[in-house]
């Protein structure tokens, strides 16, 4: 581990979010560094996060990095360090400590671990006057790292707070062969179904409606599709079912599914409306709380888990268990999608409630999973079903192949062991 009063990478993305981020950099974060050596770098083009940061942490010049940007950025950064291919990671670090100045559109990552109240008592003395009080909200992560720097330097300040490890789920894309074609890793979501789709289609609005808004034309536009595929999820150890918790709203817990599948990883069959997986966060936008039991129902510090959200239509009553998409029509397929889909979407907006609703049989609509990991295997050729998002990056599984999802470990070639933390 690098000693914290080693050299901060601070990357700036001037394209994330409202394209404020260099400006707001130099208002509210650069002032607060005096007294902490630090690299400013500013990214040029997609990808470009990604390298600074590695060129950085092989220097040797320190193993901190400021990111002012969204989740996209810090998915990049992730990805550069954990991910090195055949190359000698060496002098990579084993410990990296990450500061958000959260600049992005939905910064789902910021918003699940900083609560939106006042800073940190222990954190007043360093804000400037005159700060406005959603500029302070934005600086916490700031002001915690240099509270805890100028402790490190034997000043007189407060306790300093305890730092957080993040959990990293890799996944692996693979051909008809089982050969992996491709790998990510994702610090928020990992996706397949309508989310995907939304990203999906979000991207291709990116530049004619702006911010949060094109999400909601993407999901309207989406809303009524069914995914074919099939889904195993399995426990931490990555071959069976040991370890994968369900929330059951009757008794507002997560319960143990292991001895109910006698060891076997659990199949679900689709078709699927909603598939979902995130690590670290409750919410993908500051008030959608899709996992919002990850917050609730905390697992442990450190646990090799993961939150997964899924919708099947074959649950809903009045349809055929397993029913495929081509034999319902599409009118009954867009009630589904309006009064079932965007019903549970929606309640999501209101403090995560959509874990709760149920069908008129008892049956729950939303079914929510705490496991180590999950396989898509998308049955046909359809493009849609074969969509794979990581952290807002779409990709596509090819026909006959899978992706593969799950916390990430030091088992598996060409990945950095890294533990990442932010101070709180």
């Amino acid at each position: 581990m690098q000693p914290e009063s080693d050299k901060l990478l601070v990357i700036v993305n001037p394209a994330s979010g409202a394209k404020q981020a260099v400006i707001d950099v130099a208002a509210f974060v650069l002032p607060l560094l005096k007294g902490i050596k630090y690299q400013l770098a500013t990214t040029e083009e997609p990808g470009h996060a990604g390298l600074l940061a590695r060129e950085f942490i092989r220097s040797g010049e320190g193993s901190s990095i400021l990111v002012a940007g969204g989740d996209g950025t810090v998915h990049e950064v992730a990805n550069a360090l954990v991910l090195h291919g055949d190359e000698a990671p060496t002098p990579m670090t084993n410990d990296l400590t990450l500061v958000l100045f959260p600049s992005g559109t939905a910064n789902a990552l910021y918003a699940s671990l900083y609560s939106k109240v006042a800073p940190n008592p222990s954190h007043e003395y360093l804000i400037l006057p005159d700060t406005e009080a959603q500029a302070a909200y934005r600086l916490k992560s700031v002001l915690a790292f240099v509270h805890s720097r100028l402790s490190a330097k034997g000043a007189d300040t407060p306790e300093v707070q305890p730092s957080r490890q993040l959990s990293l789920a890799l996944t692996e894309i693979q051909d008809v062969t089982g050969r992996v074609i491709e790998r990510l890793v994702g610090i928020v979501v990992n996706s397949t179904s309508l989310h995907a789709a939304i990203l999906h289609t979000a991207e291709q609005l990116r530049d004619s409606i702006p911010g949060l808004e094109r999400f909601k034309v993407a999901a309207q536009r989406n809303m009524a599709q069914w995914y074919t595929s099939e889904v195993q999820i399995f426990g931490s150890d990555g071959s069976t079912a040991n370890g994968v918790g369900v929330y059951d709203p009757a008794r507002d817990e997560i319960v143990s599914l292991g001895s109910q599948q006698d060891g076997n990883i659990l199949t679900l069959e689709g078709p699927f409306s909603y598939f979902l997986s995130t690590v670290n966060v409750d919410r993908l936008e500051p008030t959608f709380y899709i996992t919002a039991p990850f917050t609730t129902h905390a697992p442990p510090d450190g646990s090799k888990t993961m939150e997964i959200v899924v919708l099947r239509p074959g649950r809903e009553p009045t349809f055929p268990a397993h029913a495929e998409a081509a034999e319902i029509d599409a009118p009954e397929r867009e009630r589904f999608g309006k009064d079932v889909a965007m019903k549970a979407l929606f309640a999501a907006y209101d403090k995560g409630s959509h874990v709760g609703l149920t069908y008129p049989n008892g049956e729950t609509i939303v079914e929510y999973y705490r496991a180590g990991g999950w396989e898509w295997i998308p049955e046909g050729n359809e493009e849609a079903s074969r969509l794979v998002c990581i952290d807002g990056t779409v990709k596509e599984v090819p026909v006959g192949g899978k992706a593969r999802c799950r916390v990430i470990s030091s088992d598996v070639g060409g990945i950095q062991n890294l533990t990442v933390r932010v101070y709180l």
